[in-house]
């Protein structure tokens, strides 16, 4: 039986106390309701900067560019080459990240930058958040994709989020049922996931 395509969903973030494990755990059920009902056609798979299959740390062997590495076996190091088999298996990915002063977390960059030939061609799908939705960070993470040769979807969702959630005690936390700010966004994100199934149909069709 062939395997299911598969959609890594990136987060962006590791800080502690912040909202991007609960807006992920948000993200990915909507995701598994718009592209998973009523049967499952699509392996969702949620990937924190903290967790493995996630190489946290900055790109250290400087021997040579990724882009000059082969395959994954030749990674000099295991956890690279982990995430390197990890990011191959994927069809496509989503990134949710916040905007940190303007652009986006350094970690998310790490993780981008530790490959190169694996993310080229696929596509992604951008949701950011921030006070004001956080579009400076997509712009920025639009412009380094697409610099890696990935199809970044014509519409990334931005969710502004209240002040509460910023620079008050309030959180999206999982488990805890998602605040009701966030229910505008799910036919956002349910419209861009329908886009992003249509291109991995496709592609699955050609190949």
């Amino acid at each position: 039986m062939a395997a299911l395509p598969r959609i890594g969903l990136l987060v962006g973030s590791s800080r502690y106390g912040g909202n991007a494990a609960g807006l992920a755990t948000w993200l990915s059920s909507v995701l598994e309701g718009r592209l998973n009902s009523p049967a499952k056609t699509i392996d969702i798979v949620t990937v924190y900067p903290t967790k493995e299959p996630h190489p946290l740390g900055p790109v250290a062997d400087g021997s040579r560019l990724p882009a000059q590495v082969p395959d994954s076996s030749s990674y000099s190091s295991p956890i690279i080459q982990q995430w390197s088999a990890f990011v191959s298996s994927c069809s496509a990915f989503a990134v949710i990240s916040p905007e940190y002063n303007g652009g986006y977390p350094g970690e998310l960059k790490n993780s981008l930058d530790h490959l190169y030939t694996e993310w080229a061609g696929k596509p992604v799908l951008l949701i950011t958040y921030g006070s004001r939705g956080g579009f400076r960070c997509s712009a920025q993470l639009r412009g380094v994709l697409t610099s890696m040769k990935m199809t970044v979807l014509d519409d990334p969702v931005g969710i502004k989020m209240p002040k509460d959630f910023v620079a008050g005690s309030e959180r999206v936390v999982p488990g805890e049922g998602f605040p009701e700010f966030l229910s505008p966004y799910e036919e956002l994100v349910g419209k861009a996931a329908d886009e992003l199934k249509d291109r991995l149909l496709k592609a699955s069709e050609s190949g």
